[in-house]
């Protein structure tokens, strides 16, 4: 009996000791009995910063680390040459908004399983005005490890899927046409109608401000509205155009006029409910000239004709005494 068990115990060790030295000194490309499954982690650090359409790139560090879990994870990472050999990552963009371009530099980071610290990559955003502001973009990155094979043990080919979001910041852009220009010509009796055609360009919902600088003085009158709302066009193509006037009347006293003067107005772009967040002031330039004779406020014509009629009566009497 005690024979038996120290045969049994001889072979016992005899046979660990063989499959040490073949899993050891195994070639790596031959086929593993058994495939290790290999855990892929990436995560990336919160921050409250924003990304602008078209104004720059959002940078995010991608934090990479591996490690075995499983039947057989302790023995590779501890008796196998596998536990020195170099792994790839491959971290590949695999879903994304049309409005989002992203790549990420360092796609294939290589680690051993004795590394503690992760290895970093970086994620490459852009965004283009179709991004809604202030909606959640999210980015979709896998991460896919090359198989390691062995002679008993081997690290298996897995793929991990993760989202990386980021906030969608507020582009303010207007544009601004006068269809019939910035210049004209009227009468005293006239009234100047400048028409003022915005839309917008950007990706938010915008408030454009208006307000009248370097009023001139005298009897100059002006009018326009004092604020316009324009739809985001990603939402509401329509509603994202508007059209304004700006009403001018030039002096109109009593005699001939050659009046010439420059109205300035100014337009602020803002995001509609959160007014510090402003886009860039355009202040556009308007130029009215006023020529010709005006009979005034009406009431100059009567008195006019009574001096006259005083005149011509004085006259007459005198030219009467003189006969």
């Amino acid at each position: 009996m005690k024979k038996t068990f120290r045969i049994f115990k001889i072979g016992v060790i005899s046979g660990l000791l063989l499959f040490s030295l073949l899993t050891v000194f195994a070639p790596i490309s031959s086929a593993a009995i058994i495939k290790v499954k290999p855990l892929i982690t990436v995560t990336y650090p919160s921050s409250s910063e924003n990304i602008v359409p078209n104004s720059g790139v959002l940078l995010i560090d991608l934090s990479t680390t591996f490690q075995l879990m499983g039947i057989g994870a302790s023995f590779v990472e501890t008796y196998s040459l596998l536990k020195d050999t170099s792994v790839s990552i491959e971290l590949k963009v695999e879903n994304k908004e049309d409005w989002i371009d992203a790549s990420i530099d360092n796609p294939l980071p290589s680690m051993t399983l004795k590394d503690t610290e992760p290895k970093i990559s970086t994620l490459k955003i852009t965004v283009t005005e179709n991004a809604p502001a202030f909606s959640l973009g999210k980015v979709t990155i896998s991460a896919t490890s090359k198989e390691q094979p062995g002679l008993f043990f081997g690290i298996a080919k897995e793929t991990y899927f993760f989202d990386v979001s980021f906030i969608v910041g507020y582009w303010p852009v207007v544009k601004y046409e006068m269809p019939r220009g910035n210049l004209m010509e009227i009468g005293p009796l006239d009234t100047a109608d400048f028409e003022i055609q915005l839309e917008n360009l950007g990706n938010g919902i915008t408030y454009v401000g208006i307000e009248p600088i370097e009023i001139p003085e005298g009897d100059w009158s002006i009018n326009i509205a004092s604020s316009v709302t324009l739809a985001s066009p990603v939402q509401n193509k329509e509603g994202s155009k508007a059209t304004v006037h700006l009403i001018i009347k030039p002096p109109y006293g009593f005699g001939f006029h050659n009046d010439r003067q420059n109205f300035k107005v100014k337009f602020t772009p803002q995001y509609l409910g959160l007014y510090d967040l402003k886009g860039q002031e355009e202040t556009i330039t308007f130029n009215i000239q006023s020529v010709g004779l005006s009979p005034g406020a009406g009431f100059e014509i009567p008195l006019i004709v009574i001096v006259l009629a005083v005149i011509g009566l004085f006259i007459y009497i005198y030219r009467r005494r003189i006969k």
